[in-house]
């Protein structure tokens, strides 16, 4: 991609809030999709982002977030998948754009599904719900 690509892409990717303009933006489907109670992942192969973005960096094998179980019903940090900076800076900016819509799909999907809603419909506290906010909040991502 050239360095006009990768800004358009970059601008679109900060729109995505689905996983259905996520793929489209990237035109790859994700090969990772667990989101629920107890963690999970999105992401999508690191090959086929280093194709797309024609990358002389070698990504992990699933390039995108995840969240860890700590347990007692505590979910941690919604985390980034590591990478080395590109030489490139609009790769760079690419690579991250591509991470945050994933964190923002991840997201998304758990406020659908009332995991992070801090009350029940009957009015009663979701305890964890209110812990795992806590636990983000400090930027917990493992137990261990």
């Amino acid at each position: 991609m050239t360095t006009k690509e990768l800004q358009q892409l970059t601008k679109q990717l900060n729109e995505v809030s689905t996983i259905e303009e996520l793929e489209t933006a990237l035109s790859l489907k994700l090969v990772a999709l667990e989101v629920s109670h107890r963690g999970g992942g999105l992401g999508f192969r690191g090959t086929d982002i280093e194709t797309l973005l024609n990358l002389e960096i070698e990504l992990p094998a699933k390039f995108g977030v995840y969240c860890n179980y700590l347990g007692g019903g505590l979910r941690g940090a919604i985390c980034k998948s590591p990478y080395h900076d590109p030489k490139n800076e609009a790769q760079a900016e690419a690579l991250e754009a591509i991470l945050e819509a994933c964190k923002n799909c991840y997201l998304n999907i758990e406020n659908e599904q009332q995991l992070n809603d801090e009350k029940y419909e009957n009015g009663e506290i979701n305890w964890e719900a209110m812990g795992t906010n806590k636990m983000r909040a400090q930027g917990v991502s493992s137990a261990y």
